[in-house]
């Protein structure tokens, strides 16, 4: 186990994270820490997650020798974002949890660093001791060494919560994510936290040495003042609701908040390309438009000789990597791409294939424990037509594979990279390179879930390699057809065959029709229109550079107080725009354009959709009888806030025109009224 930045080698790192606690049992904890480290370089590092005098903590941190993080502006105690604030500053080999409350005996650290690197795949707990009411952290301080002592007053705690203190490697610690950040209040971070270390392959082991102690100082409970409020009990149901319902293992991929600097991607998108210019742009940015952003692209350059290199640099994304290597094959093409990789897991793409923009986020929320990744569906689409073809593949299993030797499309694989590192592609090979790898995979004893969506659309043109190259392809699924059924005989085959309907040879999917129709939304710009619903917040900025054309509106019900509700829509949006919308850290929505409306919208049209807008909000909110004011908002210095709408009942409709003679009314039963004279 080893850790190196540049900076001085550190053995463990622990980390306790508290807020408006006391200062002695702080200083008690500490000191008991930083005695047992023993020959080890160790850290201790202090995480104050909002208290109100941050000062005194500061102080004593400084007094201590020991690390110091503070967290402003923390509505809520939250022990999992506590503990990975101290984790994100941390330099340990080995990461450590521990509170506030707990002091250790004096050999702890040194002994659980040395067993913890003669186990570097295991996950470490050390089941704590309670001491008795009359001994609280003011006892301890006046009784400094009485080991024999607190062992003798101490009363073991069951391990079912997972003790107080937890140890993982730092590459553990990065492959779950840390803890999850949901959590917060009171409870379930330190159980989640043990089962998915071990659902992601780390055994659970019990540190039992007698020179190795955990006593918890007394103090009143916590659990008693959290419980008094409905708050607290909804809160408390809510984390045992993720702790016994959640099965994944990698958690806050979608926004880690207290990501340290070294954490590798969650995911490499490798890709390689060999002359696709033309293609590979729109590839990279259906990554960019990814709801999961936890990535790097790396970019294998197998002797070409356009300008892709250009057509990378121009998005000026640092994730984007690229590397150019002598036309070797795409096997050697790929090896070096998983040779370059910093990611835990690949996500494979051809270079003329797009992503589902939630591709990244089905899979990796998708891992099933005692497995090595997951494959998805695909849908083909024609680069001319735009027709399509949804392709769910078997689930992957050796039973499957049996029947003709074929294997996942490729472009839906996402696959630990160390994994790949180890079987690499065959470069004897020149096609059908992924049957071969995905055969071996499977031979060896390693499983591969499925998720059951259309993760990729595979781009059919006259310049596939399935197309100029058919006749390899072929021989490639014979060869690996022979590979698969070696020494197997007909009575074999027949009973694998068998096995593998009994299990279920396809994964649960959506219905035809709704995968197909959600694919057509993410096609090429030149196959489909559509519109991006964006979610903004009132007053807030909106970006005005799109290549679709930009809608903008304030909804208010009613004349009262109340804060009006933005809607923002981009008409026609292109992939940039998409792109645009998640660097611009905007939540969206891709919807298809109202049929015949696929121009850019003139000021009728704009009205139109306001119209159709207003009726959603009168329908989702039961707002009845309602009326609809629309107008142009010229006083409105922001370009893109051009209208304002409002919807009223018969008497505030009067009020507003009152005061404001540019609204327009709609509403059939106000003109049908007296009102209208």
């Amino acid at each position: 186990m080893s850790f190196t930045t540049g900076r001085e080698h550190i053995d463990v790192s622990v980390v306790i994270g508290f807020r408006d606690w006391g200062l002695r049992r702080i200083r008690l904890a500490v000191e008991s820490i930083q005695v047992s480290f023993g020959r080890f370089a160790g850290e201790v590092i202090i995480s104050d997650y909002g208290s109100l005098d941050p000062k005194v903590n500061e102080e004593l941190a400084r007094e201590l020798g020991c690390r110091y993080v503070y967290t402003p502006d923390a509505e809520v105690w939250s022990r999992s974002r506590a503990l990975n604030a101290g984790f994100a500053i941390s330099r340990g080999a080995l990461l450590v949890s521990t509170d506030a409350d707990m002091v250790f005996s004096p050999k702890s650290f040194e002994k659980i660093v040395g067993i913890a690197q003669r186990q570097p795949q295991a996950a470490f707990f050390l089941q704590c001791r309670d001491l008795p009411q009359e001994m609280d952290d003011e006892w301890v301080e006046n009784n400094p060494g009485a080991w024999e002592e607190l062992e003798s007053n101490s009363q073991l705690r069951p391990r079912w919560g997972m003790g107080g203190m937890m140890a993982i490697s730092r590459q553990g610690f990065f492959e779950i994510r840390g803890f999850d950040e949901r959590f917060h209040t009171y409870g379930g971070e330190d159980l989640d936290f043990a089962q998915r270390a071990r659902r992601a392959g780390y055994k659970t082991i019990w540190v039992n040495d007698s020179d190795v102690r955990m006593y918890h100082m007394w103090h009143p409970p916590t659990r008693a003042i959290v419980d008094q409020t409905e708050d607290g009990r909804n809160t408390v149901e809510r984390n045992r609701d993720i702790v016994y319902n959640d099965p994944s293992f990698v958690r806050n991929y979608m926004q880690w908040s207290h990501r340290p600097e070294d954490a590798p991607p969650l995911v490499t998108v490798a890709i390689c390309t060999h002359n696709r210019a033309d293609l590979i742009g729109e590839s990279i940015q259906s990554v960019l438009f990814q709801t999961m952003q936890d990535f790097e692209i790396v970019v294998i350059d197998d002797g070409g000789e356009d300008n892709t290199k250009e057509v990378l640099d121009g998005f000026g994304d640092e994730r984007i990597r690229y590397f150019w290597q002598e036309n070797a094959g795409i096997s050697a093409a790929r090896n070096l791409a998983a040779e370059k990789s910093r990611g835990i897991y690949t996500a494979v793409l051809d270079d003329d294939d797009i992503m589902h923009p939630r591709r990244l986020e089905w899979q990796v929320g998708g891992l099933v424990p005692g497995t090595v990744g997951n494959v998805g569906a695909f849908v083909n689409f024609d680069d001319t037509t735009g027709e399509l073809n949804l392709i769910v593949s078997k689930i992957p299993s050796i039973e499957t594979a049996m029947a003709n030797g074929s294997a996942p499309g490729h472009s839906t694989w996402m696959i630990r990279t160390d994994v790949i590192r180890s079987l690499r592609y065959d470069e004897t090979l020149t096609s059908g390179v992924d049957n071969n790898i995905m055969l071996r995979l499977l031979r060896s004893g390693l499983m591969l879930s499925h998720v059951g969506k259309a993760v990729t659309f595979r781009r059919m043109h006259s310049r596939q390699v399935t197309v100029l190259d058919t006749d390899r392809q072929l021989a490639s699924a014979s060869s690996a057809l022979k590979f698969i059924q070696w020494r197997l005989n007909a009575g074999d085959l027949k009973n694998i065959a068998n096995l593998a309907k009994e299990n279920g040879e396809y994964p649960q999917t959506a219905p035809r029709e709704t995968m197909l129709k959600d694919a057509e939304l993410f096609l090429p710009d030149h196959l489909v229109n559509r519109d991006l619903v964006l979610a903004v917040k009132s007053g807030a900025p909106v970006p005005s550079n799109w290549d679709g054309h930009l809608v903008c509106a304030e909804f208010s019900v009613g004349t009262e107080e109340m804060p009006p509700v933005p809607m923002a829509i981009v008409k026609n949006a292109t992939f940039k725009d998409i792109v645009s919308a998640r660097q611009a850290d905007l939540d969206f929505t891709v919807v298809a354009p109202t049929a015949g409306k696929e121009a850019a919208p003139n000021r009728l049209d704009q009205i139109e959709l306001l119209l159709q807008s207003a009726g959603n909000v009168i329908a989702a909110q039961g707002l009845e009888n309602k009326f609809i004011l629309v107008k142009r908002d010229v006083s409105d210095e922001q370009e893109n806030l051009p209208w304002k709408v409002q919807i009223c009942d018969r008497g505030e409709v009067e009020s507003a025109v009152d005061g404001d003679p540019e609204w327009m009314i709609f509403g059939e039963e106000y003109w049908e009224s007296e009102n209208a004279d």
